[in-house]
């Protein structure tokens, strides 16, 4: 056998590989592209004799992303230690994950023998994901569920890595059992609806603006003449639509339409128009009712109103809000958002339609453990009717 000889002195036989590049292998994680994969697969539900459903798969679940808690070393280490084991336990199951994550996770999570994770764009990984999984807060979920904001969202599953857990029922060490009640069609799902969201934005060569007169007494012209405006692609939330005045330092002027029907201006820092799911978030921070996720309405808070007589509001799930950026405002105008994700300026003129959601899989499907996820987070996270005292026991319970 010929022998080469290496500047190291060190003489080892032709066609056997060192020991440190076959140990970089065995490091190596290959990124493949996620646009290889098959299609994405949407489950059934059925429902259940409580408020839950049954998500159910017509075929096995293949693709699987994963959403992680940017830049937190634990969450990563979380992210490994769960595809390493769902590529042992369900070798057909694909791991996809965010671009970013793939490049901040290679090579360990080559270390701990997964030999492959998929990645590409945003609109790539929309297409192809079957089940969404979130490591991290209740801001990771949003951010996850941002990704889908223009079409329908695969069924999530979340576990908690982060600092508020409202709408994480599952906590990360019982990660192996919740996935196999997915993936075996097993789990129960709660149905979180979302609100749509298209700003129409008046075009700049138009110079004959509304009054305040033709806006509160001529509801037939509420939505204007849709020549005058350009229309913004639809997107959902899950949490919220704010407006806010944002620098600005003048209070905003909004007038409100409910189902063509004027209600008020509000003179005020801004609104928000949240889901029930949102009614734990910014709503509740402004004074917003604590509502239950499966009370299909609307609410829509004040975010610091001038006018003390100015309450929150719950309308119809089936309502649909206009909000128009009163041409009276001073300033550039208020910032949107939706699921805190910043959607641009409202300019004066410009209006904000908001509706639930409609159609056979609308809103987002959640694996829950029980049909009490709601109430023990309304316990434990809000301590919801707690005593200042020792021990913080609900006051209906004190003797």
């Amino acid at each position: 056998m010929r022998l080469l000889i290496r500047r190291t002195g060190l003489l080892r036989p032709q066609g056997v590989p060192s020991p440190r590049s076959t140990w970089n292998r065995l490091l190596s994680t290959q990124i493949l592209q996620a646009e290889l994969l098959p299609d994405r697969q949407s489950p059934h539900y059925v429902k259940e004799s409580t408020s839950l459903s049954s998500l159910i798969w017509d075929k096995p679940l293949e693709n699987v992303l994963i959403v992680k808690k940017p830049w937190d070393h634990n969450v990563r280490e979380s992210l490994i230690q769960m595809a390493s084991h769902i590529q042992r336990r369900y070798p057909k199951v694909n791991i996809l994950v965010e671009e970013h994550v793939a490049d901040e996770v290679q090579k360990q999570i080559g270390a701990a023998g997964v030999p492959a994770i998929h990645t590409g764009p945003g609109e790539v990984l929309r297409n192809k994901t079957d089940l969404l999984v979130t490591l991290g807060g209740d801001g990771t979920i949003l951010h996850a569920t941002s990704m889908f904001a223009s079409g329908e969202v695969p069924p999530v599953l979340s576990f908690s890595l982060g600092t508020l857990g409202f709408l994480l029922p599952f906590d990360f060490k019982d990660f192996k059992t919740a996935f196999e009640m997915v993936y075996s069609s097993q789990a129960s799902v709660v149905n979180r609806a979302r609100l749509g969201c298209q700003k129409m934005s008046i075009r700049k060569e138009i110079t004959h603006l509304p009054t305040q007169s033709h806006i509160e007494h001529n509801s037939t012209h509420v939505y204007g003449n849709p020549d005058d405006y350009d229309l913004s692609p639809l997107t959902y939330a899950m949490n919220d639509i704010n407006i806010h005045r944002g620098a600005e330092p003048h209070l905003t002027k909004l007038d409100i339409h409910v189902d063509g029907e004027f209600i008020t201006r509000a003179i005020a820092d801004g609104v928000t128009i949240a889901t029930p799911t949102g009614s734990t978030a910014y709503s509740l921070s402004s004074g917003g009712s604590i509502v239950h996720p499966r009370v299909a309405c609307i609410l829509l808070t004040p975010i610091c109103p001038r006018s003390l007589s100015f309450r929150p509001l719950i309308f119809p799930a089936t309502s649909k809000i206009c909000i128009t950026a009163s041409s009276e405002s001073r300033g550039r105008g208020a910032e949107l958002s939706v699921d805190g994700i910043a959607k641009g300026l409202v300019r004066p003129s410009d209006k904000i339609l908001v509706e639930s959601e409609t159609g056979q899989n609308s809103g987002i499907w959640c694996v829950a453990k029980t049909d009490r996820d709601w109430v023990s987070g309304l316990n434990g996270l809000l301590g919801f009717n707690s005593s200042f005292g020792k021990g913080g026991e609900a006051s209906g319970d004190v003797a």
